[in-house]
């Protein structure tokens, strides 16, 4: 099962997942509108992994993809469960980078409002002790764009300084569409291990 988590005020729905379903099927794909509130987001990661814990055929790997903010989730849950993570322009330090996001937020594919608050933050720095704790760079492969509009490339590479496999490209920007064939590979190349 490949577990795809969106970014900040995004949804589940988008072409990204589209690419990744149509290279391994539509039931072989979980992505989730996941809530900002950091604690939802954790027990929803619990809920998918038992689900498919009681449902997997054998050999079936379960990888964890992730953009931007989904990209910390992915890295937490793929450490919780010592399962492979591929990271496009991660943010590694969501509770320090969302200080500036404090207050209500509309997200852009529903319209719904949200809100981000100190103890969102504070639950993010926790899931990021946890990460830091227990970092296992074979798990991880990374993809980043130099010029990411969002999240400066720099901070992606110390946030995650050890990987099986580092994808830097020049352009692309924090969407990555125009490189996602490259993760969609990878993910492939995962399932294939």
């Amino acid at each position: 099962m490949i577990v795809y988590l969106h970014g900040f005020a995004s949804s589940g729905s988008s072409p990204k997942v589209d690419a990744l379903r149509d290279r391994f099927g539509t039931d072989s794909v979980v992505a989730p509108d996941l809530p900002f509130d950091p604690a939802l987001v954790r027990q929803l990661g619990f809920d998918l992994v038992n689900r498919f814990v009681k449902t997997r055929t054998p050999n079936e790997k379960l990888i964890f993809v992730g953009t931007s903010l989904g990209a910390f989730y992915a890295s937490y849950f793929g450490h919780v469960y010592d399962c492979p993570i591929v990271l496009v322009n991660p943010s590694g330090k969501p509770s320090e980078t969302l200080k500036a996001k404090l207050g209500t937020h509309v997200n852009y594919v529903t319209g719904d409002e949200f809100m981000v608050s100190l103890a969102h933050l504070d639950e993010l720095a926790e899931m990021r002790k946890y990460v830091e704790n227990n970092y296992s760079g074979s798990l991880v492969s990374l993809f980043a764009a130099r010029d990411d509009e969002v999240i400066p490339f720099e901070s992606m590479i110390e946030s995650f300084p050890y990987t099986s496999k580092t994808v830097v490209m020049d352009d692309g920007g924090h969407r990555f569409t125009k490189h996602w064939d490259l993760v969609v590979d990878r993910v492939a190349e995962i399932i294939n291990w």
